[in-house]
């Protein structure tokens, strides 16, 4: 039973397990994160919850599914699966203990990235293979194998929740008891026929297909439509997923009997593997579990009228030996372009394609020059060659013609020179700078020419201080330090609006991981959100102490946590604050920091520390640990400190101090093994850093004159341009 305790703090199931707080919520109950007072450890709590409306007969019916599912999985003993430790019944109905695990549901990573590249499609695809034979050995078929059942925890890849599992060659009573998920159900299981593992074979098949194409093979508006569809089509052809297509191809197959065996499939994948380790790449090169893939974006699934070759291997991460399972749970982002894209078109694409002459070339080129300009039509993102445009929607003059060359362009004492922000676009092709002048410029990351500038109104030249693109990659958020208002460019609708009603010195500005919030921070902690399909504000603080001179470092994560180093004359400290729920989640009193780095999912704060010497710190923000110390000090006028997308590399500006005289540079670290792994010399007056969505380029805002962009495993400065 479920009790209260005496000083009217948090309850306790059958006297022993301590609820402490809600980690997820369905349709069969809350799971709670909880403690097991008599042996001391966490543990997670499952509570199945009634609708106040159910008969006493399909209560019982639910409270005979949990029990199923406890002792199905209970009966199996493998890494893969999720430990059950106790079943108890608390108030008429089934309470599951269990093992805690932390991390993210295969669901939850792809909301956030759309689709994954194949090598890490594979990895995951075999660790679940694993569980499910260990199950079928047992006897059990699963039945709802599906993304949100699959939990990528520190070191493992867990399949939870056999709530509707049955006994090889059981089936469902009637019709209406045959449960799972149709997007990822096999079509004899839709139909109620005995349960086997080809079923749970052709789910896995589902779920590779939805990882790398970044939708499931069978959609609808509900789910009788995805079943009629299930049933009546073949599964479509994949565009993405390179080396996996034919074996998911062949999972797919409606006819059971014709799939794989699940030996046949865990020898394929291993194959899979084994060809990306030992690849003709050189060893530096070959795949890892942990970096990005090569690829353009965060997410995307994009469509194409023909089957792309196999995108090549990802970029490392230098330390990690192949197929070595993370520390903790890291999300890559994919090897193909997103829907929607922002693409770097050279002045040279149209009058490429017309071959009539120079007249019939330069008429093509101006044709298609001007559809880049007015409208969004020709490109997702209506970024291309342009002229200056005017955020005030006023038209300016024609900005210079595009350098041809990667070498600065030289100034004249009147030209504004310095930039204090940086950003990358989602698919990589596309890198943004904004200074001192207030103009935004918009570059190709691999032809290196201006793309188009971007002008603010007449009345709000302040110098820019913060850049950030949309994870669609359709809009650019561009904070001026002093202005009260944040202005965004929506390129695929060739509008540009303010937001208003954010009021302090603007220092960062994120997007939410799904592209709905636009997150700003302030010097003074004040915390603006805005609801982007409605322009909504909502507005608050972050509670430092007293007698602070306010946020002298800030981050911002996609997931909306704000670090915040503060410092005056009584305290100096750093913490996290949740801007969704408007608290804190963490705090450091004490530390001098103001380089602060989050980590693209929110879990881990970077921090120089400045009470000690070469001391850049690296905590768990939930459980509160250090995790490492970094032998490396920030010195840089801006203090831009970056985690890389993988979430275990760390861009740190310091200083070369063997040379004479000692020489900006960057070093790229591997946090996990406080290894440095790259070092390349950096600029004078860095502000801003960003890497690329593939981590394999950084670029830099200089204050004093240049925006550089560098390839990080050889250090070579691959372009750098002025304001």
């Amino acid at each position: 039973m479920v009790e209260g305790t005496p000083d009217g703090g948090q309850e306790l199931v059958n006297g022993r397990y301590r609820l402490i707080e809600t980690i997820g919520q369905g349709g069969m109950g809350t799971v709670w994160r909880g403690h097991d007072e008599l042996l001391d450890r966490e543990i997670a709590i499952k509570q199945v919850l009634f609708p106040s409306d159910l008969d006493d007969g399909e209560r019982a019916e639910l409270s005979a599914l949990a029990l199923r599912e406890a002792r199905a999985t209970a009966r199996l003993n493998h890494p893969g699966i999720v430990t059950i430790f106790d079943v108890i019944d608390a108030d008429g109905a089934p309470t599951i203990v269990m093992e805690l695990l932390e991390g993210r549901s295969l669901a939850d990573i792809l909301r956030e990235e759309v689709r994954l590249p194949y090598q890490r499609v594979a990895e995951i695809g075999a660790a679940v293979l694993e569980a499910l034979r260990e199950a079928h050995a047992a006897g059990i078929v699963h039945r709802d194998l599906k993304p949100a059942n699959i939990l990528i925890s520190d070191r493992r890849i867990v399949l939870t929740d056999f709530g509707v599992a049955q006994r090889v060659g059981e089936r469902a009573e009637d019709f209406d008891d045959v449960l799972g998920t149709p997007a990822f159900m096999a079509p004899e299981q839709a139909e109620n026929a005995a349960a086997s593992p080809a079923a749970d074979l052709w789910s896995l098949g589902a779920v590779l297909f939805n990882a790398v194409e970044g939708r499931p093979p069978f959609q609808g508006p509900d789910h009788a439509t995805v079943l009629l569809t299930l049933l009546t089509q073949e599964a479509p052809a994949l565009v993405n997923g390179g080396p996996l297509k034919p074996l998911i191809a062949a999972l797919l197959i409606k006819d059971p009997d014709r799939r794989p065996t699940a030996e046949d499939t865990a020898e394929r994948l291993a194959a899979i593997l084994r060809e990306d380790d030992d690849g003709a790449s050189p060893a530096s090169e070959k795949r890892a579990i942990l970096p990005p893939g090569p690829g353009k974006v965060k997410s995307g699934g994009a469509t194409a009228s023909s089957t792309p070759a196999p995108a090549p291997a990802p970029l490392p991460k230098p330390a990690a030996p192949p197929g070595a399972l993370p520390n903790r749970p890291h999300y890559v982002r994919p090897d193909g372009p997103r829907p929607h894209s922002v693409p770097a078109l050279a002045p040279s694409q149209g009058a490429g394609r017309v071959l009539a002459g120079m007249v019939v070339a330069v008429l093509g080129f101006a044709l298609l020059y001007s559809c880049a300009y007015f409208s969004s039509s020709g490109s997702p993102s209506g970024i291309g060659p342009s002229a200056s445009d005017s955020f005030g929607g006023l038209p300016s003059a024609p900005a210079s013609p595009p350098a041809t060359s990667p070498e600065p362009t030289p100034t004249t004492p009147d030209t504004p020179t310095g930039f204090h922000a940086v950003a990358i676009s989602p698919d990589g092709d596309t890198i943004a700078f904004g200074g001192s002048s207030g103009v935004v410029r918009l570059y190709g990351t691999t032809s290196h020419k201006l793309l188009r500038s971007l002008r603010p109104p007449e009345d709000s030249g302040e110098e820019i201080s913060a850049l950030a693109f949309s994870p669609d990659g359709r809009r650019i958020a561009i904070g001026r330090q002093y202005a009260d208002e944040v202005q965004v460019w929506d390129f695929a609708k060739g509008e540009k609006y303010a937001l208003s009603g954010f009021s302090d010195v603007l220092k960062v500005l994120r997007f939410s991981s799904d592209g709905r919030t636009l997150i700003a921070g302030g010097s003074k902690g004040t915390i603006g959100r805005w609801t982007m399909r409605t322009s909504a504000y909502r507005g608050g603080s972050i509670s430092v102490p007293d007698g602070n001179d306010g946020c002298l470092g800030m981050a911002i994560s996609p997931n909306g946590y704000v670090a915040c180093g503060y410092g005056g004359d009584r305290s100096n400290g750093v913490l996290v604050w949740d801007t969704e729920k408007g608290r804190q989640v963490a705090s450091w009193p004490g530390a001098e920091a103001n380089a602060i780095a989050l980590s693209p999912d929110g879990r881990t704060l970077a921090f120089d520390d400045r009470r000690f010497d070469d001391s850049l710190q690296v905590w768990d923000i939930a459980s509160h640990r250090e995790k490492h110390v970094l032998p490396v000090r920030v010195i840089a006028s801006g203090d831009p400190l970056t985690f890389g997308p993988d979430g275990d590399t760390l861009a740190v500006p310091t200083v070369d101090v063997y040379r004479t005289p000692s020489v900006p540079v960057i070093q790229i670290w591997d946090v996990s093994a406080e290894k440095k792994v790259a070092t390349f010399d950096g600029t004078q007056d860095l502000y801003d850093l960003a890497f690329s969505p593939d981590g394999a380029m950084l670029a830099g805002a200089d204050n004093t004159d240049d925006g550089v962009l560098w390839k990080i495993r050889s250090g070579k400065k691959l372009a750098s341009w002025r304001e």
